[in-house]
């Protein structure tokens, strides 16, 4: 997958974090991670962390769901830590088996294209900072189904 993301995007915009390749775009960090499902397939998630540190409200929630609904690859998620401050996520995962380079450009590129143009918006109406910076922010929960 290294070598598909290079090709596609050059090794300078490209960073390998634990199990994830990592690409800049703006003022965001896209992600790229392979997970195996079950023991024959697997799936590559694609995800930015789109604003840290910012309050959950019922305002952010309905934005965020709204904007949803706009999408048309990958969705808008928030992680909670226990202090109550959010992370605003957006992801979209594809099955890595049937997985072309296009369907790899496609997807990288909409996740980045869209975080890169909705965090200054998002912290300018309700708080938080963008995630530049926060390369080293630890990955979103995910949950692997067998």
């Amino acid at each position: 997958m290294r070598d598909g993301l290079v090709t596609l995007f050059g090794e300078v915009n490209l960073t390998t974090m634990d199990e994830a390749l990592v690409l800049q775009e703006g003022s965001t960090f896209v992600y790229v991670r392979a997970t195996a499902i079950g023991e024959k397939q697997a799936s590559v998630e694609i995800f930015s962390y789109v604003v840290v540190d910012i309050e959950v409200t019922e305002a952010l929630m309905r934005y965020l769901l709204e904007y949803n609904l706009k999408l048309v690859l990958g969705g808008f998620g928030l992680s909670i830590d226990e202090t109550g401050k959010g992370v605003v996520v957006l992801t979209h995962t594809i099955l890595g088996d049937t997985m072309d380079k296009e369907e790899l450009y496609t997807s990288v590129s909409a996740i980045a294209r869209v975080a890169d143009d909705l965090d200054d918006k998002i912290v300018e109406m309700f708080g938080g900072k963008t995630a530049q910076g926060k390369l080293n922010a630890p990955p979103p929960l995910i949950e692997v189904w067998e």
